[in-house]
């Protein structure tokens, strides 16, 4: 089984992310089924590193779909603006 399939590997990459390594470090630890086997074995072992990668998953996630919803709505925004349907009032903010 690829590690890139288990369900723990965004997990992973998140993990590797917030270490600071080098472009090369964080290439090669990316691809390493070693290292992931033993970040696996940390996070099912470990509860407190569990909680720790969990949280900053957690934030990660929050924070796109965040972006998500303001990318979306300033999407529909734009559409709205080309529309020939909707009127210069329609955008006319007062101050």
């Amino acid at each position: 089984m690829s590690i890139k399939t288990d369900e723990l590997y965004p997990r992973y990459l998140n993990h590797l992310e917030s270490q600071n390594l080098s472009t090369g470090a964080f290439e090669l630890l990316k691809i390493s089924s070693t290292k992931f086997e033993e970040f696996k074995f940390r996070y099912e072992n470990n509860p407190t590193f569990q909680e720790k990668i969990d949280n900053s998953f957690k934030q990660i996630s929050r924070e796109e779909k965040i972006d998500e919803v303001i990318v979306d709505d300033f999407d529909l925004f734009l559409e709205e603006l080309d529309d020939p349907k909707t009127k210069q009032e329609d955008f006319d903010f007062d101050f």
